[in-house]
């Protein structure tokens, strides 16, 4: 198992550090770095950064997917509960539905490995029906925190000011649960780039406080996220943190088109959550609850 701390692998800090300023930056202030001769790197290029980090953070400088890199890592043993990689560039990068996600240096293309739902207690049988929408607002509160104004766009989707500046997917297989997170931290495609069925024009994140880059930023979100995770399955019942979330959603008390699957969209009021994170919504008076669906703003 790799121990905590944070690690390039099949590069050196300065060809990573090339990439874009923002990594520059980042591997200036998480260093020096030294040749790590741990096993778990048997054969690969490695150095480990002298700052200390209470994450275990594997950075590479290109992949097809974090997804299936953190994966296998996670199946071989060497990545734990909350272990992360992180690529500067991935080319097979997807979100909601399969759709390829563009990759550009500087942003931030990680994986996760999350933690398995208790055993016991009332979290145990609802949280895998409501991670997605745990996990989104727990790193929306630690980006909140780094001075970054965040909603949560049901079911997966991160909105700031309206654009869409980050999304995740979450996929378990064999037991292991697997968190893909793409921030745009340093740019986004072009408004003429994306589909004509988008529901939220892409953006870049934007802080009033941190100023950090895509390592700085995923070892931050990792570190807090999972001591807010800890605490919130030992202190906070899944109906309340539900009425958390609910603080949270975008376009919350307002009309959206909603479509799912080939059914005629239609005009509905985003009401809240139901007790399994199914998004509510009222159309022409009738309570209907979304499991699965897209919806857009008017």
């Amino acid at each position: 198992m790799i121990p905590q701390g944070i690690f390039l692998v099949e590069s050196s800090p300065e060809q990573i550090a090339a990439t874009h300023d923002s990594w520059c930056a980042d591997i200036e202030s998480l260093g020096p770095w030294s040749v790590c001769d741990n096993a778990d790197f048997s054969g690969q290029t490695c150095k480990r950064a002298q700052c200390e980090s209470a994450s275990t953070l594997v950075v590479f400088p290109a992949c097809h997917t974090t997804m299936e890199l953190a994966r296998s890592m996670a199946e071989d043993s060497l990545l734990g509960e909350w272990g992360a990689v992180l690529s500067v560039v991935q080319d097979g990068g997807r979100g909601q539905l399969r759709r390829p996600w563009v990759s550009l240096p500087g942003n931030v293309h990680a994986s996760i490995v999350l933690p398995k739902p208790p055993s016991v207690g009332p979290w145990r049988d609802i949280l895998p029906q409501i991670l997605p929408l745990v996990v989104g607002s727990l790193f929306a509160d630690v980006l909140q925190s780094l001075g970054a104004s965040i909603q949560l766009k049901w079911p997966n989707d991160i909105l700031q000011n309206g654009r869409k500046v980050g999304g995740m997917l979450i996929e378990e297989r064999a037991g292991i649960t697997i968190l893909g997170l793409g921030l745009n931290l340093a740019g986004c495609p072009d408004d003429r780039q994306m589909r004509d069925d988008c529901s939220a024009p892409a953006g870049t994140l934007a802080f009033s406080t941190f100023s950090g880059g895509p390592l700085v930023l995923l070892e931050t979100l990792v570190s807090r996220g999972k001591n807010v995770y800890a605490v919130m399955l030992d202190e906070i019942p899944p109906a309340q943190c539900l009425r958390m979330i609910e603080n949270r959603l975008a376009w919350m008390g307002k009309t959206v088109l909603v479509h799912e699957g080939n059914q005629d969209s239609y005009e509905a009021v985003i009401t809240g959550l139901s007790p399994q994170g199914g998004l509510v919504v009222v159309r022409g008076g009738e309570e209907i609850v979304l499991y699965s669906g897209s919806i857009f703003p008017l």
